[in-house]
């Protein structure tokens, strides 16, 4: 490389959006660095947090993926009570930087990313412990986390049939209305049991610091589904989880999460998601058995997703050259 570089590609919301990835080449990106991890060329760290009151934060996680020459690291800024102002309650902005001089190559807007990385997460979790004739998902909450899932999911299955279920009824009806302009059928939950029960696929995603927690029992989840909890698992009744058959997560190692980050779950897990995609073998009570992935956030997903936009970007020349 040119070691004498002294400019950095800006990247948009709309810069991003206009490099055009589809759900399904995140996903392949997230499952490659799980992969890449598991063979020992791809790592996180700690995270980094930075509190400003009881409501207010900043925090940082990353990754490095020596096999592609990057590092990566998203900087976030959480300031709940920002819808009045028009503005996201959570900000994020990723730097990419190249292992071999330790210069940045690109600043990059993380919002859709961030929607995406999570929902790709699923997506090779889903893979492996979801049926694969999956045709319906219940959705407990249902805001940018639901839509993206909605997205991410219905180009890996066959979905045909939904159901929504939102503290707010309208959040619901509008998330219900997007989906049937997709194609699909919804239908809007008065309780989160019917958005559980009889669903191959449920996705939990309540926001952090929810007033209101731990309402959903797994027993609900049909014997065989397979349930994303987005939510750190934090809309499940604790003891309730005892129900599962396979627990997996993706970052078993707690030194990498934040306090506030603290998973709700105290049973054993069957596997680190990146074991699984290395091949590693399910119990021969697997099958029949409800399964969960118990999400904790981890920083490579972030990695895998902003290489590939960075890629495409500089592909497509999309963005805008600063210098230094």
């Amino acid at each position: 490389m040119d070691r004498d570089r002294r400019e950095v590609l800006y990247l948009s919301h709309e810069d991003v959006l206009a490099c055009g990835l589809a759900p399904a080449e995140i996903t392949t990106a997230v499952r490659r660095i799980f992969l890449a991890k598991a063979q020992g060329s791809a790592h996180t760290g700690r995270k980094l947090s930075l509190p400003v009151d009881k409501a207010v934060s900043f925090s940082g996680k990353g990754g490095v993926d020596i096999d592609s020459g990057f590092a990566v690291m998203k900087w976030y800024g959480y300031v709940p009570g920002n819808a009045p102002c028009g503005l996201p309650d959570f900000n994020p902005t990723l730097i990419l930087s190249t292992i071999e001089s330790g210069l940045p190559l690109a600043i990059m807007d993380g919002h859709w990313l961030s929607a995406f990385r999570t929902a790709s997460i699923t997506c090779v979790a889903a893979g492996l412990l979801a049926d694969p004739a999956a045709t319906t998902i219940g959705f407990v909450a249902c805001g940018m986390q639901a839509s993206a899932h909605l997205d991410a999911l219905k180009e890996q299955f066959g979905i045909r049939r939904i159901t929504a279920f939102s503290r707010r009824r309208q959040s619901a009806e509008r998330f219900a209305a997007t989906a049937r302009q997709h194609g699909v059928d919804a239908d809007v939950a008065e309780d989160p049991r019917q958005a559980v029960e009889d669903h191959d696929i449920v996705i939990s995603s309540i926001p952090l610091g929810s007033e209101r927690t731990k309402f959903l029992d797994a027993h609900w989840i049909r014997p065989g589904g397979f349930a994303s909890m987005v939510d750190l698992g934090y809309a499940w009744d604790r003891d309730s989880l005892r129900a599962l058959g396979v627990v997996v997560t993706d970052e078993l190692d707690p030194a990498t999460r934040l306090p506030t980050e603290a998973l709700n779950y105290d049973g054993e897990y069957t596997a680190e998601l990146s074991e699984l995609v290395a091949g590693r073998a399910m119990p021969a009570t697997a099958a029949g058995s409800r399964k969960a992935l118990i999400f904790g956030g981890t920083g490579l997903a972030d990695t895998a997703a902003a290489i590939a936009i960075y890629r495409r970007a500089v592909e497509r020349r999309i963005g805008r050259l600063l210098p230094m």
